[in-house]
């Protein structure tokens, strides 16, 4: 992989990357990650080749807030028994792409896709849809571009969400996407979170 392709896959700063090429603990680490492909990359970390934290039988765990991107359960405290079921269902049914990465590292895409399923006639189609389509990107990015279209240029450096802005950066180039993101104009928190989603400080 180039430099490039390693701060947009793993979100790693440039200026990080700096730092481990005079770290003799990791030039090693960076000597690896260049002499994989992007593409054996995106297969090593495949969620179904990467075992969940939590077995498929554990019912109840602590509550650790700092997996999540966003606090949805700010009522309970940090380290509170929670079951597992409830955990997932809140974080799917305020959908976003970070969380529901978390969701599946933690606890596998079966079980994950098991409770949306069940939350289908609970939860706002709207709501239902977006979920799924983030599972489907988590699960195989390539295929879930073969079967959705990706919206127009502007609405999505407009309104940017995660599957769509990778989608572009590995196209464009991130100096390249947050340059058109520029010159289009886009508001400022749009342009803050496309710079952290592709891994470049805000």
């Amino acid at each position: 992989m180039t430099t490039a392709e390693i701060t947009n896959f793993f979100h790693i700063a440039d200026s990080t990357l700096s730092d481990w090429e005079s770290n003799p603990k990791r030039q090693k680490l960076l000597a690896l990650l260049r002499t994989i492909s992007l593409d054996e990359a995106e297969k090593y970390v495949q969620p179904q080749n990467v075992p969940p934290k939590f077995s498929p039988k554990t019912r109840f765990i602590k509550l650790r807030k700092e997996w999540f991107s966003i606090d949805l359960l700010w009522s309970r405290q940090n380290r509170s028994l929670i079951e597992i079921n409830t955990l997932i269902s809140i974080y799917l049914s305020t959908p976003n792409q970070e969380d529901t990465e978390a969701l599946i590292r933690l606890f596998g895409i079966e079980r994950v896709m098991a409770v949306l399923m069940k939350l289908k006639k609970t939860i706002p189609s709207e709501d239902f849809k977006e979920a799924h389509e983030q599972i489907e990107f988590v699960m195989d990015a390539d295929e879930y571009f073969e079967k959705h279209t990706i919206p127009a240029m502007e609405e999505v450096l407009r309104h940017p969400k995660k599957r769509y802005i990778a989608y572009l950066s590995k196209r464009y180039g991130a100096d390249e996407l947050l340059k058109i993101a520029q010159e289009k104009k886009v508001p400022f928190n749009s342009l803050f979170q496309i710079k952290k989603m592709v891994g470049i400080s805000a």
